[in-house]
């Protein structure tokens, strides 16, 4: 069974743009959009010295939260009530999903069902990057 979707891509200058939105708020033309570029979010969150992950920004919109993780590693686990879509966004590094180990590098998307184990680790000098969207359910 196929349980990686990938897409390779680079572009120019990556932006997050978070909508933060309140119940109603978009009837009510109060709903905020707050625009970051990648690089500031890393830049304003290093990875602490004492972890191997971090979540150096999040975003919630509806039943969905869009986090900015930074890592050298992530231990294998998994999540019972919400699948993953990860966009590696820097570094490269291996991806274990289920029984799979894949190399994954900046431009790759995996999917990662809910219920399946999962684990990174970086490889060479930079710490991965990526930006996980986590459907509804999601619990940190």
């Amino acid at each position: 069974m196929e349980q990686w979707a990938r897409a390779v891509g680079r572009g120019a200058g990556l932006v997050v743009v978070a909508l933060l939105v309140g119940a109603g708020a978009w009837a009510y033309g109060t709903a905020k959009i707050t625009v970051n570029t990648l690089d500031e979010v890393l830049k304003a969150n290093p990875l602490p010295a004492d972890k191997t992950a971090h979540v150096t920004w999040k975003s919630k919109a509806g039943n969905s939260e869009l986090q900015v993780i930074k890592m050298n590693k992530i231990k294998l686990h998994h999540h019972s009530q919400e699948d993953h879509v990860l966009y590696v966004a820097r570094g490269q590094g291996t991806a274990r999903l289920g029984d799979e180990t894949r190399q994954v590098k900046a431009g790759d998307i995996l999917n990662l069902p809910k219920g399946i184990p999962h684990s990174f680790a970086k490889e060479g000098k930079e710490n991965l990057v990526l930006l996980v969207v986590a459907t509804a359910g999601w619990k940190p």
